[in-house]
């Protein structure tokens, strides 16, 4: 029968037969069971997903040649095509009956979609003789053939998506068809069930992949074999960074848990680090970007379950890290932990011997010879000069345990300081305060003065322990190992004398009321100031006496030098220092009493308590 002279209504008002010799000339009639037999033996061999590929692009081949043949009928619309489908769809016994709920167009009059129902549809009738549900559609074969019918009638891709199965305990099987490109991203995996693939290709690709995987393990196996040595030959951890920059060529290094870089390959010399390390914060390997494109992969190193530090490469914009660099810098960061562990245990040992020789010294444990035969072994010189700084901070004595714990983690953190500048130091804690004793030769090597150096040390500290204010006081410079209790004596005096104002307190700014704040008992000194001048204080509340009182003792007792200090009149002036002998009892010209007195406001201003 010629379709070309045949309108495609009055072909299927024809009997089934008659319609389908007007379609084709020849056909082979398969029965349901052999295609579902095929189809149960596709997926035991290759596997659903591969099994759905075929029977998709199976129903589109269909779907297309029945297609081409509806156009060479006679039609009159678009719709009388799309109507035709669902025909040829019962024609081929697919399914029993078809009813097409919408066909919507859009603003510009563009195919948007079509919703149609099918009824017991042979794929699923089949599927349920299994006995169970389904838990996805399992049309295939109708939804290829739709897809391929509409495709070439229509002449634009247009896919299904079946949204209801009765395979899957639904009464009949919805199906929603939409042009290509208004599915968007909600139907791309779909998509690649309609593009026909290569197994040898699939299986040529796998093998590549391998042989990359292979090459890769083969690398990691040997670098992890390196690591292994240089972890047993005891070179360190710079001897680790070499071998990852050898091996990968990228930049590299390896930061501490405070994120001070402690040790990074040759070429990080020219590569300028933009990024704020103490703001990534990973507890996996992590691989970033900064704003100019700059990346980082990032591992943690882990011990005693927690980060000690991370071992990092850097790349270019134009470069991200392969598989074979995750499993390099992941190996790495486990030779690094153990590697670290064991430099932790040798610190800390070497650590607690300084803080015990130290503790020993100043609480007079030890004769002279002792001290120097340990300040040998702890490589120190004992007749070298020293000075000592004593921190302190605010404390809440609630919480000891924490305050203690806060104090050693300080501790750490000071050494490590001292350590980035080469400076041989003991760092320990003792009554709630930071003691630092520091050899003086190896503090000159950095030609800096002290107090730059006090603030810089004091910065350090701000930076892990912002919420706390610290107060540092400095000694002296002894000549001599063993006169460290001297220094500590010092320290604490500075600190008892210490100005609220001021967050450093030297020693030697201290006066002759230096040797009272070297009183053990805080509470005499305070009761000493209170006898001299308590009552003075109650009765000068803005200071005018104290203020005459004080120049009149720094001017040496004398009226007419006090007078001119003061650009005050003689007889005003001995009105105010007669009034101040009346209010503390004393005669103004008794050199023992007015020594006292001296003292007492002397430490008052050491403390801040009044201005002169």
């Amino acid at each position: 029968m010629d379709l070309s002279s045949k309108n495609l209504n009055d072909v299927f008002e024809l009997p089934k037969e008659e319609a389908l010799k007007a379609f084709y000339d020849r056909m082979v009639t398969i029965p349901v069971i052999a295609i579902s037999s095929l189809k149960k033996e596709l997926v035991s061999t290759i596997g659903d997903d591969r099994t759905k590929g075929i029977f998709i692009r199976y129903g589109w081949h269909c779907g297309v040649s029945d297609g081409e043949k509806v156009l060479t009928s006679q039609w009159d619309n678009e719709v009388d095509l799309i109507h035709a489908g669902p025909k040829v769809h019962i024609l081929h016994g697919y399914l029993d009956d078809v009813i097409i709920n919408a066909i919507d167009y859009d603003k510009e009059d563009d195919l948007a979609l079509i919703d149609v129902s099918w009824f017991n549809s042979y794929e699923a009738h089949e599927f349920l003789k299994s006995g169970i549900h389904s838990d996805q559609p399992v049309c295939h074969t109708l939804c290829g053939f739709a897809s391929g019918y509409l495709s070439t009638v229509l002449k634009r891709p247009i896919l299904a998506k079946e949204i209801k199965c009765r395979a899957m305990g639904h009464d009949q099987c919805e199906v929603i068809f939409m042009p290509k490109e208004k599915w968007g991203e909600e139907l791309e995996s779909e998509n690649r069930y309609y593009q026909s693939t290569s197994m040898i290709q699939e299986l040529d690709e796998i093998t590549a992949k391998l042989k990359i995987e292979r090459d890769y393990l083969n690398t990691a196996k040997k670098v992890h074999r390196e690591l292994i040595e240089e972890l047993l030959s005891k070179q360190g951890i710079q001897r680790i960074i070499d071998i990852l920059n050898k091996t990968t060529g990228l930049p590299t290094f390896i930061e501490d848990e405070y994120n001070q870089i402690m040790v990074k390959s040759n070429d990080m010399t020219d590569v300028r680090l933009d990024f704020d390390l103490e703001k990534i914060s990973n507890h996996t390997t992590h691989f970033v970007r900064n704003s100019k494109g700059m990346g980082i992969l990032r591992t943690p190193i882990l011990f005693e379950q927690q980060i000690k530090g991370y071992c990092s490469f850097l790349y270019s914009k134009d470069h991200t890290p392969n598989d074979l660099e995750y499993m390099i810098i992941d190996q790495a960061s486990l030779t690094a932990s153990i590697i670290l562990l064991n430099e932790n245990i040798k610190i800390n040992t070497e650590q607690n011997i300084r803080r015990d020789f130290l503790s020993d010294i100043l609480e007079s444990r030890l004769e002279k010879e002792e001290i120097y035969k340990v300040a040998y072994y702890l490589k120190f010189n004992p007749e070298d000069s020293y000075w000592m700084l004593t921190m302190e901070r605010n404390i809440n004595k609630s919480e000891l345990n924490h305050e203690i714990e806060v104090n050693e983690e300080l501790v750490r953190y000071v050494n490590l300081f001292f350590k980035e500048r080469n400076i041989n130091a003991i760092v320990s804690q003792k009554s709630d305060k930071i003691i630092m004793a520091i050899e003086h030769s190896s503090f000159e090597k950095l030609y800096m003065k002290q107090s730059k150096f006090i603030s810089l040390l004091l910065k350090h500290c701000l930076r892990r322990f912002a919420k706390y204010k610290f107060f540092i006081g400095v000694s002296t410079i002894v000549q001599k190992i063993d006169q460290l209790p001297t220094l500590y004596d010092e320290t604490l005096a500075t600190l008892k004398a210490k100005n609220p104002k001021k967050q450093i307190q030297y020693y030697e700014d201290l006066g002759i009321e230096s040797v009272l704040f070297q009183i053990p008992d805080e509470t005499l000194i305070n009761r000493f100031v209170h006898k001299q001048v308590g009552e003075l204080l109650e009765a000068d509340k803005d200071f005018e006496l104290i203020k005459t009182l004080y120049a009149y003792i720094e001017n040496g007792i004398n009226i007419n030098n006090t007078a001119k200090a003061l650009t005050m009149s003689i007889s005003g002036l001995r009105y105010r220092l007669e009034k101040i002998s009346d209010i503390l009892n004393i005669d103004l010209n008794d050199t023992k009493s007015v020594f006292s007195v001296y003292m007492a406001l002397n430490v008052l201003k050491a403390r801040g308590e009044i201005t002169i």
